[in-house]
Parts: structure tokens; sequence; C-alpha cells
């Protein structure tokens, strides 16, 4: 067994002590302190550094739709973090192999092995947190997405939704790198103006500003030709009607309704989904863990390249995480890019 430094004694973690039954509020989750076990075989104790805020965490939190992905009630609150290994009984895994887990939401972890991915060579020079971005569930979520589910084309018209969050700030340029017209929605006029004057997305608009299907006719007037979903709800109502023939649309998400009880979905003439060979496909990344390396390399090229950012914003503290899951979930959140949170894990 190896070990760096002086060994800490308790992590301080993130528990959600009962399943939700409406809008989540910060005082939902309780922080509290934990002994740290000795390391067994096959085990590494991890310090956190940097830790994603995902809205699809609030639906493992819903009593009512969770089903088997449930959070287990006073037990800590998982979340993806990237993180240095401290101690390690693991063969293979030295103390300083920077590594992500899903065991944030707490300052320090032990982790398995076999339910950790040491990213070293991945992230190379680049700053960790690009584990956790894009080259992390939202790169690929967005890479998946539009190469695999959507097979998006150069010269056709793409739709993307919460083109100012984590995933979609990713899919419109992934769109715009694959030679796509790319059209985004966000929640505010600056969000709107990112959208187009940094990730270069060819136009966007606000969903709050008018009913979605008004500038969807109007930027989108030939129609869509492929609808990158991440929200549901009143978009994903007006984008059907309005995709084109053999129109495709990948659905990673439905953050209108995690915090809400759902997101129906109401289609005014479902013959239009046969008339027009429509597709619409939900996916979850993790099921196509086969194509990832492709994903991830032609990921780092552009973003080695400069043709790909990674927009993030960061929160600080570990008592940050309760208010900042809150803001995830709000419509209109201020955050660009992927919301994280950055410890400083010398302050209990």
């Amino acid at each position: 067994m190896t070990r760096t430094g002086e060994r800490p004694v308790v992590a301080h973690e993130w528990v959600l002590d009962r399943l939700l039954e409406g809008p989540l509020r910060p005082d939902d989750l309780r922080l509290r302190a934990r002994e740290l076990p000795a390391l067994q075989p096959g085990e590494v104790l991890v310090r956190n550094e940097f830790m994603a805020v995902d809205p699809a965490m609030r639906l493992r939190m819903d009593r009512r739709r969770a089903g088997r992905l449930a959070y287990p009630e006073g037990e800590a609150v998982g979340a993806k973090a990237v993180g240095t290994v401290q101690e390690s009984a693991a063969d293979g895994i030295p103390v300083g192999a920077r590594v992500v887990t899903f065991l944030g939401f707490r300052d320090f972890a032990v982790a398995r092995a076999d339910a950790l991915d040491v990213v070293d060579d991945l992230v190379g020079d680049l700053p960790p947190e690009n584990a956790l971005t894009a080259l992390g569930n939202p790169g690929l979520t967005a890479w998946v997405g539009l190469t695999v589910i959507a097979d998006l084309q150069a010269g056709e018209t793409l739709l993307v939704s919460s083109a100012a969050g984590g995933i979609g700030s990713l899919a419109v340029q992934i769109g715009r790198l694959r030679g796509a017209r790319v059209i985004g929605s966000a929640g505010t006029e600056d969000k709107v103006r990112w959208i187009t004057e940094e990730l270069g997305a060819d136009s966007a608009f606000d969903y709050h500003a008018e009913s979605p299907g008004a500038p969807l006719d109007r930027l989108a007037p030939d129609g869509l030709d492929v609808y990158f979903d991440n929200t549901g709800g009143p978009l994903l109502e007006a984008a059907v009607p309005r995709m084109r023939r053999l129109g495709r649309i990948a659905h990673c998400g439905s953050v209108s309704g995690y915090d809400g009880g759902g997101s129906p979905l109401r289609i005014d003439d479902v013959a239009q989904i046969v008339l027009n060979s429509l597709t619409l496909r939900g996916y979850i990344v993790d099921e196509h863990r086969a194509i990832w390396p492709r994903a991830l390399e032609e990921l780092r090229t552009w973003l080695a390249e400069g043709h790909l950012r990674a927009p993030h914003t960061v929160v600080d503290g570990l008592d940050s995480v309760p208010e900042a899951l809150a803001d995830v979930l709000r419509p209109g959140a201020t955050h660009r890019g992927k919301l994280l949170v950055r410890l400083d894990v010398a302050r209990p």
C-alpha cells in the first residue's frame, strides 16, 4: 500500500435523507461527516477536485419515478467527480493518478479500482475539469447523440435545445464542426448572444420570449433535419411537426420536467411521424461505451487544435452543492456550460 501526505480521518458528504415528492429545496440535503475506513485490497482513497452538477440527478431523487435508479435514502448522493489518488491498495493505480468516479458530492472517497477510470492519458496537460466536460459525459453524450443516434450530415439543419448548457453547448459546436446549420435555444437573451457569438451557432432564440413554434418557423422555414433534445416539453412538441422527411430526434434528457413531476409530450397529428418517416430515439450514453474511444479521440483532437471549447461555470466549496443543484434545475439559470463544484479540501 502506498500513501501521500497525512491521511484524512473523516470525509464530508451530502446525504439525501428521503426521496422527494416535490421540487428540490437546498435543505433536502444534509452534510454529514463520516469516518474513512482502512483500504481493502483493490481500493483507493481519492481526494475530489471537481464535481459535476447534473440535472438528471434530480430524477434519481424522485420517489415516484426513480425506481431501481433511486439514490438509497440516508446514503451519500453520487455525482461524477475528478480527483487524485491519495492512497492506493490497488495494483496499477499509483498514488497521484487522476481518476473519475461516481463518488462526488464529498471531499474524500474510497473507490474500488473496477469502479473508476484513470484519466491521466486522456486529459494529459489539459485542465482536469475537462474530464467532466468535453472529455466526459457531456462531450460523449453530445457526440454519440449527433454521430450515432442522429447521424448528422453536413448541410443539414440542426436544432439544439438548452444550447447554453453543459451538453447543449458542446452539441452546438459539434454540429458546426460537422458542417450543419445550427439553431440553438436558451432561456435568456444573454445566452442567445453567447450561443451565436461565442459557440458559433448560425442563429438562436430565447424560448421565454415567445412560443417556440414562431422562431422555428422564422429560423428554419424549410424545416429541421435533426433535433438534439435535452429538455422535452414545449420545444419537443414544437419540433416534431417541423421535422423534414426522414428527420431524426436524439433525445438525451427531459430537464423541463425533472423537478416538476414529468414532461408530457402532446402531438397534434401522430400520422405525421409515419408520413415523414421520422425517428425519435432516446439513449443513455453509457450504453455506447464501445464507441467511446473513437469519440474521445475526435473530441480531444478538436480541443487540442482549438476547434472545440469546453464551456463550464465553477462554484467553490463543498457547502455550495445544494444551491448549485437547485440552480441547475431552474428555468433560465445563469450558468453557462457545465456547472462544476470546485473543492478546497484544506478547508473543512
